[in-house]
């Protein structure tokens, strides 16, 4: 089955799960869905093409790590989620499509980087993450190496003291003013 039909297919199982757990707005459209799928395929274009390993921080309903999973089969992408409810579900979806290159761990991404400590070129994804600042100290301890986020221009601007210690990038979201694209990773004077 090709992208586009795995995407129909997760789609399809996250919206039939939906109605026994709330993964998405019950009101949510298809059009919504497919603005968020667009926005994910956008991020997508922005992890380094030596990051093997891809850790999706608070996956919550997979729509971020998921179809990242499915756009590079060679890409480890490992979703992280520290509801137990969310990550039963991830691992139901990563099983229904048989995402080979995909595993849930249920924990934060604060315990997940701890216990896998020694993995280099390794990149972390979020969508709406609630403290950027906490991706900064990631990228200084090298933890990762870089943090790609769909985020706001308002939790920029409110995290601006902890985005000077790294190297940043914003990029517009298409579609959609408020969200922007923010690429983090260590600052050129810091890298060796």
């Amino acid at each position: 089955m090709n992208i586009q039909g795995k995407l129909a297919q997760y789609i399809s199982f996250l919206l039939e799960y939906n109605k026994k757990i709330n993964l998405v707005s019950r009101q949510i459209t298809d059009e919504g869905l497919e603005q968020l799928l667009v926005e994910t395929e956008f991020l997508n274009g922005f992890i380094s093409e030596d990051i093997r390993t891809i850790v999706d921080a608070g996956s919550g309903n997979g729509l971020l790590g998921i179809p990242v999973a499915l756009f590079n089969e060679n890409l480890e992408v490992v979703l992280v989620e520290p509801k137990k409810k969310k990550s039963i579900f991830l691992q139901e979806a990563v099983e229904h499509l048989q995402l080979e290159n995909c595993s849930v761990h249920n924990m934060s991404i604060e315990e997940y980087l701890k216990l896998n400590m020694g993995k280099k070129k390794r990149g972390v994804i979020a969508r709406g993450f609630p403290n950027l600042a906490v991706f900064c100290r990631y990228i200084q301890k090298r933890m990762i190496r870089e943090a790609v986020l769909i985020t706001s221009d308002m939790k920029i601007k409110k995290n601006m003291i902890e985005l000077e210690s790294v190297g940043k990038k914003t990029y517009n979201v298409p579609l959609r003013e408020n969200l922007k694209i923010l690429k983090m990773e260590k600052a050129a004077r810091d890298k060796q």
